[in-house]
């Protein structure tokens, strides 16, 4: 059987009463999309490229608002997350860009506020991060299963901890800006 092909800038599918209902084709970018679209003309789902490369998935509720997203970007990191009645997200969930597992919660403001991490060398890490976006407190289990809380600068640097050590003795030590051990309890 031959092929046949169809070609056009948009396509669109229309039900028995005439309203578009399916819209395929290319935004103002030239990135592609697919969207349908509910009996009143409001786009519920979406799925496109961006010109930079990522793919997204976007839900919307009767009203307009984006209620879930589905996201992969060109940095690796991909996400999952939740809006209000208002589009505002409040949860998201993913991995980022390092491939370390993230959980958000929207807590006030416009960002997520608080995130969930896990670190580097695989252990549960509970993180705090600053209107900027930089980690700030970390609190999780160290690679060899003792609990600890690190307190990080603007900068992301390791200037305070608190927790056990590999003996589970008890440890604070405070460091300079150099990364060097200024004050240590055992």
């Amino acid at each position: 059987m031959k092929k046949r092909v169809i070609r056009a800038e948009e396509f669109e599918v229309l039900d028995a009463a005439g309203r578009v209902r399916l819209r395929i084709g290319l935004s103002n970018d030239e990135s592609p999309f697919f969207s349908m679209l509910d009996a009143e003309g409001q786009v519920r789902a979406r799925f496109g490229l961006s010109s930079d490369g990522s793919a997204g998935l976007a839900i919307g509720d009767e009203n307009g608002k984006v209620r879930a997203t589905l996201g992969l970007s060109t940095d690796g990191s991909a996400s999952l997350a939740f809006g209000d009645r208002n589009g505002k997200i409040r949860a998201k969930f993913g991995l980022a860009s390092d491939a370390s597992p993230t959980l958000g919660a929207h807590v006030e403001g416009d960002e997520v506020s608080h995130r969930y991490t896990l670190a580097d060398q695989g252990s549960p890490t509970l993180g705090l991060y600053d209107r900027a976006g930089r980690v700030r407190i970390r609190l999780g289990l160290a690679a060899e299963g003792f609990p600890i809380l690190r307190l990080l600068d603007a900068d992301g640097e390791l200037r305070a901890l608190v927790g056990l050590a590999d003996d589970g003795s008890p440890l604070i030590q405070f460091m300079d800006e150099r990364k060097q051990p200024t004050w240590t309890m055992r």
